[in-house]
């Protein structure tokens, strides 16, 4: 196989984990990590493009550039959803940490001081 079919391949295999839905919680880390070694995979088979190409050659490079520019606003949009559950789980915490530390501003001479007022 040629540099610009296995490109291909891994383009196509990339396109398709993006195209599906985020997993359930318990399964993202391997989505994550697949997406990551199609994308370092991807990286390492784009450096070592080196022309000239044949006609095929050059076809299958045209598909393939139409779906990169599919996948990045896919990766864009993955990224912002895992910036926004991560967030919510931060502000999450935040807020447990919050009542469960209620009292911890008591003042010495038994007044209630509420700090979230």
């Amino acid at each position: 196989m040629t540099v610009v079919e296995d490109l291909d391949k891994v383009t196509t295999h990339l396109l398709a984990l993006l195209e599906n839905d985020l997993p359930a919680e318990e399964q993202r880390d391997t989505y994550i990590a697949e997406i990551d070694k199609a994308l370092q995979i991807r990286d390492v088979l784009l450096k070592k493009l080196a022309s000239p190409f044949s006609e095929s050659e050059m076809a299958l490079g045209r598909r393939v550039a139409d779906k990169s520019q599919r996948i990045t606003p896919m990766l864009e949009s993955f990224q912002k959803q895992m910036k926004q559950e991560w967030s919510h789980l931060q502000q999450s915490k935040k807020t447990v940490k919050a009542y469960g530390q209620a009292y911890a501003g008591v003042s010495i001479d038994g007044m209630y001081y509420d700090k979230r007022n």
